[in-house]
């Protein structure tokens, strides 16, 4: 590779962080003009309610379509992807995020329980979601975006570093489902295939043959 292609490279890697950093920066503004009205409670459960939406979006353009808009997945009150906990899991398990990622998912999710079953009034300052934030904090590697917007005045306290982490994390997974292509629906295995007799003829020969191996074994 030459120097200028090498240069050219460079080039294209720091647009493409600054252009990040702005998106990033964008996501956040935006969370914040949509919360900053609210009170804690309620800016924590519309956080929680767009990841575990966005996850939704991503499985589904991810998982082989399906002909109508009910989604026994996901649809119902006993569907096996109806609950935010499942959605993160499947997400880790079919590799559509990390290990990682899925944690810290999981934290915001506590978070949001905190919020939404304590009736006394749980805050920012309550000492156990303070805790969590600061485990979300300590998991990102980006520390100088976070020290970057503290100077700009975007941040204010842990209900604005809250707010931060999980802007990253939304506007990442609403990356990854324009990224991401859905799983085709497999074809018909043979032995549905009327118009595939040497097809048939020839699996029958195999399952035959294992069979009779099966048979002669000691």
């Amino acid at each position: 590779m030459t120097k200028k292609e090498n240069s050219s490279n460079t080039d294209q890697t720091k647009i493409s962080s600054k252009q990040t950093d702005r998106d990033t920066q964008w996501s956040f503004k935006f969370l914040l003009n949509q919360f900053k009205n609210e009170s804690d409670r309620a800016a924590v459960i519309l956080v929680a309610s767009i990841l575990d939406e966005t996850l939704q979006t991503l499985l589904k353009s991810h998982l082989v379509p399906i002909p109508n808009s009910d989604d026994s997945l996901f649809d119902n009150a006993t569907s096996p992807l109806s609950t935010f906990s499942a959605k993160i899991d499947i997400c880790y398990r079919i590799g559509l995020i990390s290990g990682k990622f899925s944690r810290d998912i999981h934290i915001v999710r506590k978070i949001r329980n905190s919020f939404a079953h304590d009736i006394y009034g749980c805050s920012f300052e309550n000492g156990s979601v303070i805790s969590r934030i600061k485990e979300l904090e300590n998991s990102f590697e980006i520390s100088k975006r976070i020290e970057e917007a503290k100077h700009l005045e975007i941040l204010n306290g842990y209900r604005g570093m809250f707010l931060f982490l999980s802007s990253c994390m939304i506007f990442y997974l609403n990356n990854l489902i324009t990224e991401k292509t859905e799983i085709k629906e497999q074809e018909l295995e043979w032995f549905y295939i009327n118009n595939s007799t040497d097809n048939i003829e020839n699996n029958t020969l195999n399952l035959d043959v294992e069979l009779k191996d099966t048979d002669e074994s000691p």
